[in-house]
């Protein structure tokens, strides 16, 4: 990895001072501020191609920050700057792939990326917060799932129903019962010698994030172990993190009543903001550390 790239959609890493102290020979600070509300949460096609002229690296092999997990779907304008085959490695708490109509959105992401010509599989690993259970797992991206064009690796057990199967089927993965097994298993997955890390920290058990969604169970160490054994057998060659704490704002009414609708009830407390960023910037150093930059 060759540098540090903070896009600063939200001021939810820049008051993360430590962090930036720590890694400021390598790391460069890009404002999208004038994107804050337009992009966030979903983005028309306009204001997407906008911001993604911004977001071009000069070189790929970047670790970057997006901030709230609110700009999840702004990974796909790193994604399109590769050109080369590559296996996504996804951990999240949320799928993202839910079927359009909003093709940029942080809830449907995966399903656009699903179909870049340089993707050949997304590996999602955590899933821990409902959006597959049973029959919801119809309403997101079962073409890419059959074709194992996406692979789902939950962090607990979960049951799903296929759409002509009268059975349910089992999903989980080794992570929790064994790390060692659980890694050769997202090893196993990999189909490409290329792969980009993307990490959202709602994923994360609270110990070790503070976002501004529901979160999940895995600890960050397990995290971290998985990309350190990534990076020693394939080349990584970009990786992003959201799910640092912001408020969540809106001009869009839409955009309110949807996040409403989604998200805990404690996700607009103010309180939370400085302890959120005490947690959160040691789990952003780790990740650096994981990639390499310590």
């Amino acid at each position: 990895m060759k540098g540090i790239t903070v896009f600063n959609f939200d001021h939810s890493l820049t008051a993360q001072y430590e962090f930036l102290q720590r890694f400021h020979a390598r790391l460069n600070v890009i404002s999208m501020l004038p994107f804050r509300r337009s992009v966030r949460l979903w983005s028309s096609e306009r204001n997407f191609k906008k911001a993604s002229k911004l977001m071009r690296l000069e070189t790929g092999r970047q670790f970057s920050l997006l901030g709230s997990g609110d700009y999840h779907h702004l990974t796909m304008a790193l994604l399109e700057q590769h050109q080369s085959p590559l296996t996504l490695v996804l951990f999240d708490n949320h799928p993202d792939w839910m079927r359009p109509p909003h093709k940029y959105h942080c809830g449907n992401w995966v399903y656009t990326a699903a179909r870049l010509p340089q993707i050949e599989r997304i590996v999602i690993i955590g899933l821990e917060n409902g959006d597959l259970v049973g029959k919801r797992f119809l309403a997101g991206d079962v073409e890419s799932y059959l074709l194992k064009k996406i692979v789902l690796l939950p962090y607990l057990p979960i049951e799903v129903q296929l759409q002509n199967h009268q059975e349910s089927v089992h999903l989980e993965s080794m992570l929790k019962i064994d790390l060692q097994a659980g890694i050769q298993e997202i090893l196993d997955t990999v189909t490409t010698d290329n792969v980009y890390v993307s990490v959202d920290k709602d994923c994360l058990r609270q110990l070790d994030a503070i976002t501004n969604w529901e979160q999940g169970t895995l600890p960050l160490d397990t995290v971290t172990s998985c990309i350190k054994a990534i990076a020693e057998s394939h080349n990584i060659v970009g990786a992003d993190t959201v799910g640092d704490y912001s408020p969540p704002t809106f001009t869009s009414p839409l955009k309110w009543i949807g996040s409403m609708l989604d998200r805990p009830a404690d996700a607009w407390r103010m309180n939370r903001q400085q302890q959120a960023n005490a947690v959160n910037a040691l789990a952003n150093f780790k990740l650096a550390e994981a990639l390499g930059f310590v």
